[in-house]
């Protein structure tokens, strides 16, 4: 008797989970696209877990890794974290990030990746939480960086067991530890630091506390001083500033800041000369309402080395030099939406917020202000200034505003259809008007408020980087334009080629092969 074949009718999908896994892999990748990615592949189950689980097994991209790892999060544990254990055992190829990402997905898991048998891996020490923290202390400050990273992911008796370690090894590096805890957003783990830092038996311990005692109030002052007192009783009267290579508040080297992207995202460079002849630089990632969002510390070894990552970061950046009190001004403003949102701040910043003025980093809105050289006779310039304000977008200060969202594919999609519809490849001027109708109430009116809002910031930003005044009010009056309603959204010139742009930019990106949508779905059965 003849075996009929058995047709393989899931090839097409497993094609699907094979390039979805692939586009894990790219530069430009968003959070948003990652959370697309893995709910499409948690509709395949099983057939999406295997090759995910593989790629875990031979990858060894650090950042690779840790996206496949976090794309775990969307199966039912109880099928994979046995294998992920293994990994992360057996993968003694990996660099230092990789297995990071390995043990920080564990981590979150609950696993307690400071003990046996993880504990020897890299990054998290040798046996225990002891030894890690004597790894951390013996690497400068990128020990007391890897400290503040562990520290951040870590539960409430791990963060404990970790100052209580701090306070037995008592020496300066030890210290300082405590002292940037001084800054963290939890009350409890401040008073912690505070009660610790009064069993260190050293004048560094009290020099710490002596300064702290001069920027805290209320309940906390009373607990300082009561550390202070225990010192005395132990001996130690006399408190010691902690050596040179542990920065404090120092005068600003240089400061630059960049431009507002449409999503509300800034950089701001902060650089200071320290008393070795080497320089200090932090680079700071903020949102006009997400705060403080990323941060990278550097150190480097002279003017000349400076000049060279200056030259590279600024023209990645788009930084411009600014003075100190805006740039101060920019970050509290973001510390105080990292405070309103719950959001811890990047381990690098904790590190180094040290060598910031303790009133520098008090969290506070901030509110651009305009001289009246901007604002006198800004309303009767409104009509002028609109009918040119698609022009705005060739500014430097607005590069690269254009909109990056599923959705702009659709309108490529919509907009593609009806030019095949017409012989001539031309879309009639009313159909395409409703096409931008719907683009824009679907995607600019709802963010109607934060654009203008953003706007306002880049006219303000023109002004500290002493942009044409022309310039600036041209972009003041097109905030301001928007907000009285002067023309509907769809007819506003600004408006008008902000969402055509944002089309061909989308356009030419899926011609090159590239669909923030993924190309397909696997709605389709």
């Amino acid at each position: 008797m003849t075996r009929p074949f058995k047709i393989d009718k899931t090839l097409r999908e497993r094609r699907r989970i094979i390039r979805l896994l692939d586009f894990l892999k790219r530069e430009d990748l968003t959070t948003d696209q990652m959370e697309r990615i893995g709910k499409r592949l948690q509709k395949s189950g099983r057939r999406a877990l295997s090759p995910l689980v593989r790629k875990l097994w031979h990858e060894k991209n650090g950042t690779a890794i840790y996206r496949y790892a976090c794309m775990l999060d969307f199966f039912d544990d109880s099928s994979w974290l046995d294998q992920l254990v293994q990994i992360t055992l057996r993968r003694t190829d990996l660099e230092e990030e990789g297995r990071m990402a390995l043990l920080d997905a564990l981590q979150d898991y609950g696993i307690d990746v400071t003990a046996p048998p993880f504990a020897g891996l890299v990054g998290y020490g040798a046996a225990s939480i002891d030894a890690f923290i004597k790894e951390c202390l013996k690497d400068g400050e990128r020990g007391l960086v890897r400290f503040m990273d562990m520290f951040l992911d870590a539960a409430d008796e791990i963060r404990e067991r970790m100052i209580h370690c701090l306070s037995e090894e008592g020496t300066p590096d030890a210290v300082a530890l405590l002292e940037i805890l001084l800054s963290f957003e939890q009350p409890e783990v401040v008073r912690e630091a505070i009660i610790t830092l009064g069993k260190v038996k050293s004048g560094f311990s009290l020099g710490v506390l002596t300064r702290a005692e001069q920027r805290h109030e209320g309940e906390i002052v009373d607990l300082i001083r009561r550390s202070i007192r225990r010192l005395s009783f132990m001996g130690i009267r006399e408190p010691n500033e902690l050596p040179h290579t542990f920065p404090v508040p120092l005068p600003f080297h240089q400061v630059q800041a960049g431009p507002l992207d449409i999503y509300g995202a800034r950089s701001l460079l902060f650089s200071w000369s320290l008393e070795d002849s080497s320089l200090a630089a932090l680079l700071l990632l903020v949102g006009e309402s997400d705060g403080v969002i990323n941060a990278l510390s550097y150190r480097i070894k002279d003017e000349r080395e400076f000049a060279a990552v200056l030259r590279e970061v600024a023209a990645g950046e788009l930084l411009e030099p600014v003075e100190p009190s805006y740039a101060v001004a920019v970050l509290k403003d973001a510390l105080y939406h990292s405070r309103e949102k719950g959001y811890y701040l990047p381990p690098d910043f904790y590190v180094d917020m040290r060598l910031f003025s303790p009133d520098s980093l008090r969290p506070e809105p901030y509110v651009p202000r305009f001289s009246m050289s901007h604002l006198d006779g800004i309303v009767a310039r409104i009509p002028g200034y609109v009918t040119t304000s698609n022009e705005l977008l060739d500014c430097t200060s607005l590069e690269g505003w254009l909109l990056s969202e599923p959705a702009v594919y659709d309108a490529v999609d919509r907009l593609e259809a009806l030019e095949k519809k017409n012989r001539d490849g031309i879309i009639p001027e009313q159909e395409l008007e409703v096409e931008l109708a719907r683009f824009c109430k679907e995607l600019i009116i709802p963010r109607r408020a934060e654009i203008i809002k953003r706007l306002l910031l880049i006219a303000d930003y023109m002004q500290q980087v002493k942009s044409d005044e022309t310039q600036v009010q041209h972009t003041l009056a097109c905030a301001l334009s928007l907000v009285g309603g002067f023309l509907p959204e769809v007819r506003h010139p600004f408006i008008r080629r902000l969402m055509l742009d944002s089309i061909e930019t989308a356009r030419q990106a899926m011609a090159e092969g590239y669909d923030l949508r993924m190309e397909e779905s696997f709605d389709e059965e």
